[in-house]
Order: C-alpha cells, then structure tokens, then sequence
C-alpha cells in the first residue's frame, strides 16, 4: 500500500471512532466518549498466579534428597 492509501484508511477509521463516540455522548453524556474498560480472564488470571506462586516456592527436601542420591551413586561407583 502506498502512504497517500494508507492515510485515508487512517482517517476513515478515526471519522468512524469518533461516530461511535458521539453516539455513546448522545446516550451516557460526556462519559460517553471514554471507552468500555475490557475485562479480565478471571480464570486464566487465577491459575496463571497459582502456578507461579507454586513454581517459586522452593523445596529444600528434594535437593537434599537428590544431593543423597548422588553421593551414594557416587560412593557406590568408587567400590
């Protein structure tokens, strides 16, 4: 696309914002020309936080489990 295309695809497309706004002016008053706020994934916002709080919690018995297994390996090998 060359600018001069792509700048009317630009105005139009803000002519029709500004439309929509207007009629949501004539409707709800000034309030109107702010957008609707999105909402949030409530259940991909939950599960995302538990995962990363489980994730970083840290287990000391594991590592220490594994630094024995390791050694007895070890010690098992120098036989």
């Amino acid at each position: 696309m060359d600018e001069e295309t792509l700048n009317r695809l630009a105005a139009e497309a803000l002519m029709e914002e500004a439309k929509v706004g207007a009629r949501r002016a004539e409707v709800m008053g000034p309030s109107g020309w702010i957008k609707p706020k999105h909402t949030i994934n409530k259940r991909f916002l939950h599960s995302t936080l538990r995962n990363a709080v489980l994730s970083n919690k840290h287990h000391p018995v594991q590592k220490d489990k594994l630094s024995d297994d390791r050694c007895k390996r070890d010690s098992d090998n120098n036989k």
